[in-house]
């Protein structure tokens, strides 16, 4: 049975089908037109495919049905013709009617013109089946190559953000916005910066002949791993190597190392001492004690502590509220903090704050109060450039007492000098007068009067290399004061009292002032 008949008879109505008749090539040609037709409307995206096909069948019909003149008409067998589109993703059919009485053409012959046509792939049976059991002269699609099927890259699912590295020293302004806080991101061992998502790898595809169609491969992401990172043994994860802070640089992550605290580091018996940089998450009180190389950073208040950053800056996010002799920070660098009250602190390059209450303060540069309420009041103040800031006591009085332009231990240095000075002289006065009245006594001076004298005079000795010594380094310190100083005190209000020292010279302000530029002129102190 001819695969037209095989399928024609499984027709829901079982109708007898009704031979093929004879058709000359004139015939066939409107025949395929419509054909034509018909395939581009159930395949638009194959017109031009189908218009080849069309044209070539036209072609095989001509020769297929030209008659040798005077011979008897022969039997001509039904054919299968088929047609690929250039991309070769597609194979169409189409059945030629038998002429003459010529047989029909089976299903296993339909199968096997098409793997004689090199057609191997992507054969749609059911299509060919229903298709070919339509009669003849019907063009359809018996096979359709697979697309190469793209798999996907890698990707990186970042779980922190992109933030800069922190530098805390401020620049010469002196300006640090404290209600910003510190963008800082502490990160420990371990943890996962970024999940990684390995690359999927695509389908080859293939067309109906055969051949393969690669898929484009699949890139692998890209991993932002830098300094401290590590990618885990699986391959999805990006995690941090050591304790520290996140940050990025040249669009990678890296953790900066550095000690972190979380919470109130208030527990602590003993002193902690940390090799490098500290971050603490809470607030550090209760007699705590913490000492560090490098930079510490506090996100909470200090209370009753005393912090030590040997080189690097403090930076006390939410203020430091201190108790009288119980309080001391000391930086290397810069100490900032909102609030500075009750506490004693000594900057090696600059104090930045908002107020200054009840404090003292040593710092080798300059302080600076000239954000928020900017207001220094009722402190002791040495600073070995300037202190600026908004306002100089409050109204309910007080008194202040600062000291520009010189290392801020000269002046207290000076003072003491010539305090020891003064009572050495003092020693040494009454020991001559003591040495003097046993001199007098002359050969009527006992054994034991003789022993006093001579511890007498080894003390005097003592005493006047001690003066010498005194002596010398009060003059270096009275040269180094003694020269005119570019230190000042600025400030737009100023409230009574204020004792002010300039190298060697001092005055006590005692009344109200505005827009002051307190400074050394000769041997003047000038308001302006």
């Amino acid at each position: 049975m001819s695969i037209f008949d095989y399928f024609t008879s499984k027709a829901a109505d079982e109708l007898e089908r009704k031979p093929f008749s004879s058709t000359p090539y004139r015939n066939l040609a409107p025949a395929l037109n419509q054909a034509g037709e018909d395939a581009k409307a159930r395949y638009p995206d194959d017109g031009e495919t189908v218009d080849d096909f069309v044209r070539a069948l036209k072609g095989i019909c001509k020769i297929r049905y030209k008659k040798t003149p005077g011979a008897d008409p022969q039997p001509i067998k039904a054919a299968a013709q088929f047609f690929l589109s250039k991309d070769r993703m597609s194979a169409y059919a189409c059945l030629l009617p038998p002429e003459n009485d010529g047989a029909g053409i089976t299903l296993e012959e339909f199968l096997k013109e098409m793997r004689y046509e090199g057609i191997s792939c992507g054969v749609l049976q059911e299509n060919v089946q229903r298709e070919a059991g339509g009669g003849y002269l019907r063009i359809f699609q018996a096979a359709r190559g697979t697309l190469p099927q793209a798999g996907e890259d890698g990707k990186v699912t970042e779980l922190f953000q992109r933030c800069e590295k922190v530098c805390l020293d401020a620049q010469a302004d002196g300006l640090v916005d404290f209600s910003q806080g510190i963008q800082m991101q502490p990160i420990r061992k371990g943890t996962v910066i970024c999940k990684i998502q390995p690359p999927v790898e695509g389908t080859d595809g293939l067309d109906v002949t055969g051949q393969v169609l690669p898929c484009p491969q699949s890139d692998s992401a890209y991993i932002p791993q830098g300094e401290n990172t590590a990618v885990s043994e699986d391959g999805q994860a990006l995690t941090a190597s050591v304790d520290g802070i996140l940050y990025i640089k040249d669009d990678l992550f890296c953790v900066q190392e550095q000690t972190i605290i979380d919470g109130d580091p208030c527990q602590f018996q003993e002193p902690r001492k940390v090799s490098g940089d500290v971050y603490i998450q809470g607030d550090v009180d209760g007699g705590a004690v913490i000492a560090a190389t490098g930079d510490i950073v506090i996100n909470g208040k200090v209370g009753r502590a005393r912090i030590t950053s040997m080189d690097g800056t403090i930076r006390v996010q939410q203020g430091i509220y201190g108790t009288e002799g119980n309080t001391f920070l000391s930086a290397a660098h810069q100490v900032q903090s909102p609030v500075v009250e009750q506490a004693e602190v000594i900057a090696g390059v600059s104090l930045i704050a908002e107020t200054i209450m009840d404090s003292t303060i040593r710092c080798d540069g300059t302080v600076y109060a000239m954000t928020g309420r900017g207001m220094i009041t009722g402190s002791l103040i040495r600073a070995g450039e300037s202190i600026l800031c908004l306002q100089i006591g409050n109204l309910t009085g007080g008194r202040n007492r600062f000291s520009v332009g010189y290392p801020p231990h000269s002046p207290e240095s000076w003072n003491q000098l010539k305090t020891e000075l003064a009572e050495t002289k003092s020693i040494i006065k009454k020991l001559l007068a003591n040495i003097a009245d046993l001199r007098r006594k002359g050969s009527r001076i006992s054994e034991m009067e003789k022993s006093v004298l001579e511890r007498l005079v080894e003390q005097r000795n003592l005493y006047v290399e001690q003066q010498s010594s005194l002596t010398a380094e009060l003059s270096i310190l009275d040269e180094l004061l003694r020269k005119r100083s570019s230190g000042r005190i600025q400030c737009e209000k100023l409230h009574p009292f204020l004792e002010v020292q300039i190298g060697k010279l001092t005055q006590e302000i005692a009344t109200e002032e505005e827009n002051c530029n307190i400074h050394a002129v000769d041997s003047w102190i000038l308001l302006r």
